[in-house]
Parts: C-alpha cells; sequence; structure tokens
C-alpha cells in the first residue's frame, strides 16, 4: 500500500508541475501575443483587444456561479471560487478576506504564476501591471457571467508577493 500511496504522491506532484507550466505558458502567450500587437497597432489599442477577448472566455466560465449568484448566495459562489481553484488552491492561493454580507463578499487571492512567470521572463513592474489588467478580464468576464458585480478593490503584484481582492456584489447592490 505505501507504494500505491508513494505512486499517488508522485503523480499529483507531476500534475501540479504540468498545471503550473500550463499556466506560465499561458501567462507568456498573453506578454508575446501583446507585445506583437503593441508593435503593430499601440499599447491602448492592444490591450483593448486582449482584454475584450479574454473576457469573451470570462463570461463563458461565469456559468458556473450562476446559480447560486441567481439565489443571492454569495457564500457559495465564495466556495465555488475557493474549491474551483487548480491544485487545489496552491497555484492562486484563494481564499475569503470579508464574509458575505449585505449583498457583497470579499474574495482575495495572494499568488499568481502568471506574475510569477512575467518577472521570471524580465518583464518591469509596470509590463507585469499592465499584463495583469489584461489577464484580470477573465475575472471580469467570470462575473458579469454569473450576473455579479466585480470591483477589484486591489490588483498588485509586490515585490515580495502578490494580492488581489475582488469584491463581489449582487446586482443590487452594485454601487453605481
Amino acid at each position: 500500500m505505501a507504494t500505491d500511496n508513494g505512486d499517488l504522491l508522485t503523480a499529483l506532484e507531476q500534475s501540479h508541475r504540468e498545471t503550473r507550466s500550463a499556466f506560465e505558458n499561458r501567462a507568456l502567450m498573453y506578454a508575446y501575443i501583446h507585445d506583437e500587437l503593441v508593435e503593430e497597432i499601440g499599447a491602448e489599442r492592444a490591450r483593448e483587444l486582449m482584454k475584450r477577448a479574454i473576457r469573451r472566455r470570462g463570461v463563458e466560465i461565469g456559468r458556473v456561479y450562476r446559480e447560486a449568484a441567481a439565489a443571492g448566495d454569495l457564500s457559495e459562489v465564495a466556495r465555488l471560487f475557493c474549491e474551483g481553484s487548480p491544485c487545489g488552491g496552491s497555484l492562486f492561493e484563494p481564499g475569503v478576506e470579508e464574509e458575505a454580507n449585505a449583498g457583497r463578499v470579499v474574495l482575495k487571492m495572494t499568488a499568481c504564476p502568471l506574475v510569477d512567470a512575467w518577472k521570471a521572463a524580465g518583464y518591469g513592474p509596470e509590463a507585469v501591471d499592465s499584463l495583469c489588467e489584461i489577464a484580470a478580464a477573465v475575472d471580469e468576464g467570470t462575473f458579469e457571467g454569473a450576473g455579479l458585480g466585480l470591483r477589484f478593490l486591489e490588483r498588485a503584484a509586490q515585490p515580495d508577493g502578490h494580492r488581489c481582492l475582488l469584491e463581489l456584489r449582487l446586482p443590487a447592490s452594485t454601487p453605481e
């Protein structure tokens, strides 16, 4: 039985490495596509097009949260967000910053393999921030697709770590 557990642990570790590598690959594709678009059409238009395309995918992902959002159950939305995070949450380290209350919940992520990949590839703080804004369009689309309001309270890649705070609101409590 010890061998079976050892084999399982080895397989899980390999799966984690492969999943992280896939996210890093995604990050570099975003960066390289962005770089090419900037050369062809300028930074503002490149950012706009990439965000629009990435947001579309997010809207599709948002279906996972629709039932809970429609029921006004932000605690369930938060649970789905945390439990649905890849590799048991180890890639993005999701959590709940502020519990659901008065039509609002604040979620957090304290790690990001995309940011790690951009930094490792030599992108500076300004470029990483711009790429974060682009990549965050998936979250915007996701919660739009779920029928929720989203506001980033914090979206930062710090030299010593990462921290994103996502405020989700039920439609009736979304600020103007």
